[in-house]
């Protein structure tokens, strides 16, 4: 059975107490990793990277660049590429974090097969998230189209189906957009696309107004203030620097990692900046219930784009107390 500490005062440096005396390190939840897929799979052999693959339901992106995959992809080829050493005891932090919630299902009933299939030990923290009291805020009203996407089609080197496939989606002044979908189905590159970071292989993007950005990975965002600091501190360093004065701010799973009382203030944040344009790729319910409207994205296409009161109702799969 896997050990779990969970994320309060000192459970990090007890996961690094642990990891220490077992003579390795803590795998951090972003851990950026650079080539193929294949390749980090196979440090000791392709026998053990097609088994591991499968176990982790890699196969789809086996050779494919991992920096092409989402972050939630990321973090499982993270977790293969440490079986892939064959170690007798490995230590997680937050191994959950950017994965959809049936992933993140899968994966905590996968870690006690992987322990007997691997003959090794995990122990790992996480940071509980409880469903939050409802909050106020002031009603918001759509306002001007501050970005539009028309007929995007967009694909990644020496991959033949498009990551993004996109007719016509407008966003507006005013709306709190929540961009949802398993891990992989085009958020961060309908993201990455709408801040002008990609160019579109066909189609095209108007942009206008002043924009800020948060991506998922703190890695990738403007040198902070304590970068030796945990994943969830550097994501509350850049919540604590926004501004919120731009026309639209743009998010790339910004509770991850976050705890309840920082889950809230964030929200409490939107609500108060009625008139701004405000999107979220998220898999967080609780963001999902304050969004004004839902985009949801199966296999880079637009799967359902309407209010969130009728996404709410209608999904089979999110749940809401």
């Amino acid at each position: 059975m896997p050990t779990i500490i969970t994320e309060e005062a000192g459970s990090r440096k007890r996961l690094e107490q642990l990891a220490h005396a077992a003579g390795t390190e803590v795998i951090q939840p972003d851990r950026l990793l650079h080539g193929r897929v294949r390749d980090m799979l196979a440090t000791t052999s392709l026998f053990v990277a097609g088994e591991l693959a499968t176990l982790l339901g890699l196969e789809a992106f086996f050779d494919r660049e991992t920096s092409e995959l989402s972050s939630g992809e990321q973090q499982l080829v993270s977790l293969g590429y440490t079986l892939s050493g064959l170690p007798e005891k490995i230590f997680l932090a937050e191994p959950f974090l950017f994965l959809d919630q049936v992933r993140k299902n899968r994966l905590m009933l996968l870690f006690e097969e992987i322990e007997r299939r691997f003959t090794c030990h995990i122990t790992y923290s996480v940071i509980q998230q409880q469903p939050l009291e409802k909050l106020k805020g002031t009603e918001s009203v759509k306002g001007k189209v501050i970005d539009e996407m028309l007929r995007i089609r967009h694909r990644y080197p020496l991959q033949e189906k498009y990551a993004l496939s996109i007719e016509r989606i407008s966003f507006h002044l005013g709306e709190r957009v929540a961009l949802i979908g398993a891990n992989g189905s085009g958020k961060s590159t309908l993201l990455r696309l709408l801040l002008g970071v990609e160019r579109p292989l066909y189609g095209k993007v108007r942009r206008t107004g002043e924009k800020c950005y948060v991506p998922a990975h703190p890695a990738l965002a403007p040198v902070l203030d304590k970068p030796a600091a945990t994943f969830s501190e550097q994501k509350q360093q850049l919540m604590e620097r926004l501004s919120w004065k731009e026309e639209a701010c743009y998010f790339d799973e910004p509770t991850a990692g976050l705890t309840d009382r920082q889950r809230s203030a964030f929200i409490q944040n939107m609500l108060d900046h009625p008139d701004q344009l405000i999107v979220l790729a998220t898999h967080d319910p609780d963001l999902i219930f304050y969004a004004t409207r839902v985009v949801y994205l199966v296999q880079g296409e637009i799967a359902f784009d309407g209010p969130t009161s009728t996404f709410i109702e209608q999904s089979r799969l999110y749940e809401w107390n």
